[in-house]
């Protein structure tokens, strides 16, 4: 198929401006301001402009997600039916951080040189850039004689709020194209979560369902905001979902909750939960028994006869528990408090004195406490 020729006039003005750009601001001084990059190669000669590749896209290719080549001319269509955020389209809040640029054209050249429009206003459309992209122009020194063309000027203007032509939502039946620093994973997203289809198939996730490990996070939300595993409903693994112990879902450890990627927050060798999920620090064995139908059966549980903070598992301190926040109850050690609150058969507690001996030593845990902190 044969590019659009609005699209090949769109990319020829784009180049050549930037092109114009390189010899104002000077050939040196601009390659180091831009820094060390691949996207220096499209602020050189003609000569090496001439040999930048294209790539076309297809809308299905768009709906389906693909990844977007660096250093390459990516044109694609915005499938039909579409309003996505640019930063969701091209991968997300992490890939905004690298360095890419593009354009979206509506296609109505003819009209606008009828009207004697020149520049970008000709083309109808609106350029878009990463918030890498724009570190990178507003680090560049403006010219003396703010000669800058309106392509660039928002951005080397050193005010990101101009009334630039910058597009942040995509929309269906849109033309664009976009230059690329890295490899873009580039997509609609189809179920919502903030992913897009070719980020979820990197991440192995399900495109058609926002939740895929049903633990009340987006996907998204894991990958970005979180930080804890979209498969996994408990991602430290100590018996409390990702959902329950991160509660605003904001991936900072706050008031009343627990830290959803560390079995033990308060690092005292005591698990989150009632210690029998098997990302928790406490020593384990195996034991034996027969079950209800004769069988024997084995499983693994603590060795030790301390266990556990959160004892029932609902991401609250209740009565008789200890505090996963803090590794100190009434001014004691966590372990040697509950050791003191451990019955006899009969049912009466056994306090120290009582027993006649101090508390064991607690076996070391897996995860020490650290003073430094």
């Amino acid at each position: 198929m044969r590019p659009n020729p609005y699209i090949v006039q769109t990319l020829k003005y784009a180049t050549l401006t930037l092109l114009g750009c390189a010899v104002i601001v000077g050939g040196a001084a601009l390659v180091r301001n831009l820094g060390v990059g691949p996207l220096q190669g499209r602020l050189t000669t003609p000569q090496q402009q001439g040999v930048v590749p294209t790539q076309r896209y297809e809308e299905q290719r768009a709906i389906d997600g693909f990844s977007a080549p660096s250093d390459t001319h990516v044109i694609f269509t915005v499938p039909q039916g579409t309003r996505i955020p640019r930063i969701t389209f091209f991968g997300g809040p992490d890939f905004d951080e690298k360095r890419y640029w593009g354009y979206c054209f509506s296609g109505n050249e003819p009209d606008n040189k009828a009207k004697g429009y020149l520049g970008k206003k000709m083309y109808d459309g609106q350029f878009f850039y990463s918030i890498g992209e724009r570190k990178t122009q507003l680090a560049r020194p403006v010219p003396a004689d703010n000669s800058l063309t309106d392509i660039l000027a928002a951005t080397t203007a050193k005010d990101p709020k101009a009334s630039a032509s910058i597009a942040e939502i995509l929309y269906g039946g849109q033309t664009c194209y976009v230059m690329s620093a890295v490899i873009l994973p580039v997509g609609v997203d189809t179920d919502g979560d903030d992913l897009n289809n070719e980020r979820e198939r990197e991440v192995g996730t399900n495109p058609n369902d926002p939740d895929t490990d049903r633990d009340g996070i987006a996907d998204g939300s894991e990958v970005f905001r979180t930080k804890t595993n979209p498969h996994e409903a408990d991602t430290d693994r100590d018996g409390l979902g990702d959902r329950c112990e991160d509660k605003n879902m904001n991936g900072a450890i706050e008031t009343n909750e627990t830290s959803a990627l560390v079995s033990d927050t308060d690092r005292d060798g005591l698990c989150d939960g009632n210690g029998s999920g098997n990302g928790c620090p406490e020593p384990r064995q195996v034991v034996c028994f027969n079950d209800a139908q004769g069988e024997r059966a084995c499983m693994e549980r603590p060795s030790s006869p301390v266990f556990g903070e959160d004892m029932n598992q609902n991401c609250t301190v209740d009565q008789g528990e200890t505090n996963p926040r803090n590794p100190e109850t009434f001014g004691r050690p966590d372990w040697d408090y509950k050791w003191s609150l451990l019955q006899s058969q009969d049912g009466n507690r056994l306090t120290d004195s009582a027993r006649g001996v101090d508390a064991p030593e607690f076996p070391i845990p897996n995860l020490p406490m650290d003073t430094d902190e």
